[in-house]
């Protein structure tokens, strides 16, 4: 085979494959984790449900998937914000897309979790997920510490600090999402959050 034709077959596969993550995401976005199912997938995609299964265990492996590439593009999101203007400047640029990801597959995952139960931990790709998960966990964390040195702030110490800091990140997302907070412009419920949470980790 002719190094053109493995790029052209790899290539397709990586096609059908992000094809069937865009159609699954769409879903979800429709109708929840309970309208995400093999079939409406694949008539979403338009292929066949063999070929998905090619590529997906079932579709809890393709939530995973999903959920697995939100957090591997917000790791990569918050690793190329500037440090240079603040903590609170800092954040307020990652709620945005904390919520832009919170719509996509953040607010399925409690769903997501009652669904498979203990099988969630017997899987393979769930390792992945739980690795970069502590992945963008590092980045917000390398971020937020920069801002401050960089700011002249002193940041509260202690393990508890990230967490809380995520947080806020996911209640001001799913807020937004859901339009709970309809009476306030989201630029300023956005802002508010930002200074909230500053305060908070700051000394």
């Amino acid at each position: 085979m002719s190094e053109t034709n493995r790029k052209s077959i790899h290539g397709d596969a990586e096609a059908r494959r992000r094809g069937t993550l865009d159609a699954a995401a769409a879903l979800l976005d429709e109708g929840g984790y309970g309208a995400l199912t093999i079939r409406a997938v694949a008539q979403r995609a338009g292929t066949s449900t063999g070929l998905i299964y090619k590529y997906f265990a079932d579709k809890h492996d393709i939530f995973v998937a999903l959920l697995n590439e939100s957090q591997i593009e917000s790791a990569h999101f918050v690793a190329q914000l500037p440090r240079t203007d603040g903590v609170a400047a800092l954040i307020e640029a990652v709620i945005p897309e904390a919520a832009r990801q919170w719509s996509r597959v953040g607010r399925m995952t409690a769903v997501w979790r009652e669904a498979v139960g203990n099988q969630q931990f017997q899987r393979a790709s769930l390792s992945e997920v739980l690795v970069t998960a502590e992945q963008y966990n590092r980045e917000l964390e390398r971020a937020v510490v920069e801002a401050a040195r960089i700011e002249g702030r002193k940041l509260v110490d202690g393990p508890a600090m990230i967490p809380f800091v995520l947080s806020g990140l996911m209640g001001v997302s799913d807020t937004l999402v859901n339009n709970w907070a309809r009476h306030i412009d989201p630029a300023e419920l956005i802002t508010f959050t930002a200074e909230v949470i500053t305060r908070g980790i700051t000394a």
